[in-house]
């Protein structure tokens, strides 16, 4: 079945490849960089997103149509879920790519996220986090009347976390490639990972030709599936991921968006409003673009790999944060006395 999957996706990319300016010229959204946060000498397609659909799109209907199977993971036991995540992945898809057209307000971009989260949760309460089960902890932690808004919070924070990542060549792609390595090695929605590792490895090299970038409709869709595996995998009823787990893989994107949106209030702006002050631009300030996404990745796949070496999980999880508060002290201070 894996090996199904591998060479339909293969074939896929090729076929996407090949007819690249085609494709470009039907969907034509690019990214002409504004000269503050953008600096890109030409303008860059958002195809990204165009081209992680189209995968899932077509093995849909490759494994519908020929081996009546729909079932991306053993644990997906009926139409119903597997819906929500090809459903959602199109919703977010068109929702990114209709921003990647006009721009959409910081406001705008949050409603209609928040309207998505809530309607994706009714639809499917599996969703829900009813509890939180730490590996530090001999009990779990009920949330009760806190769980839809804890759950809708989560969505939105994931969601919001990720796309902030999306700020240099590379990044985001390889990020969530190591996510999905990361349900592979789990045996959680193995083919869909698979899947898109391969359009993700296609994509990075056109990515690192300057040719294409995931765009909003990229950014929105991974951000919702690894979302929607997060959330879905915590009602397992064997639990796949702690939550300190999650907060670890999750951690270097996420203490960024935390910093920023603070850094924004206390501002009087926006906390969603755009900015150059993520870490990748204060470590682009003293590397290249290059050395930046490999120190970013190096530390994010050492920070996740000594996780699950450490045993005392609570002092390490404190440990990580208080390095990232010094490194990015560290930075800005540089920065400001540069």
């Amino acid at each position: 079945m894996y090996l199904n999957f591998f060479i339909i996706s293969v074939l896929t990319n090729i076929l996407f490849f090949l007819f690249f300016k085609k494709i470009t010229k039907f969907v034509n959204i690019k990214d002409a960089g504004d000269g503050k946060r953008k600096f890109q000498k030409k303008p860059v397609f958002l195809i990204g997103g165009t081209i992680l659909i189209t995968n899932l799109v077509i093995i849909y209907m490759f494994n519908y149509l020929f081996t009546e199977n729909i079932l991306f993971y053993k644990f997906l036991s009926n139409h119903r879920e597997y819906f929500s995540i090809i459903f959602g992945s199109i919703l977010f898809y068109i929702f990114g790519l209709y921003d990647d057209k006009i721009k959409l307000s910081a406001n705008y971009k949050l409603l209609i996220s928040l309207i998505l989260v809530v309607f994706f949760i009714l639809f499917d309460d599996n969703l829900l986090i009813k509890e939180l089960n730490f590996s530090f902890l001999d009990h779990n932690v009920e949330l009760r009347s806190f769980s839809y808004f804890f759950t809708i919070l989560s969505f939105l924070l994931f969601i919001n976390a990720l796309n902030m990542l999306d700020g240099i060549n590379l990044q985001a792609g390889f990020y969530c490639i190591l996510i999905f390595l990361i349900f592979i090695l789990k045996g959680i929605f193995v083919n869909l990972s698979l899947i898109l590792i391969i359009s993700l490895l296609f994509f990075l090299y056109l990515n690192f030709k300057n040719k294409a970038y995931l765009g909003e409709s990229g950014t929105q869709l991974l951000a919702f599936i690894i979302s929607y595996i997060f959330l879905k995998s915590n009602n397992y009823q064997e639990k796949v991921f702690f939550a300190d787990e999650i907060f670890v893989i999750m951690a270097l994107p996420g203490l960024d968006m935390f910093r920023l949106f603070l850094i924004r209030l206390i501002s009087g702006k926006h906390p969603f409003k755009p900015d150059t002050k993520h870490i990748h631009h204060l470590l682009s300030t003293y590397f290249s673009k290059v050395n930046t996404f490999l120190i970013i990745l190096v530390y994010i796949v050492f920070s996740i790999v000594f996780y699950y070496l450490i045993v005392n999980k609570f002092v390490y999880i404190i440990l990580y944060i208080l390095t990232y508060i010094v490194l990015v002290s560290f930075l800005t201070i540089k920065i400001k006395n540069k």
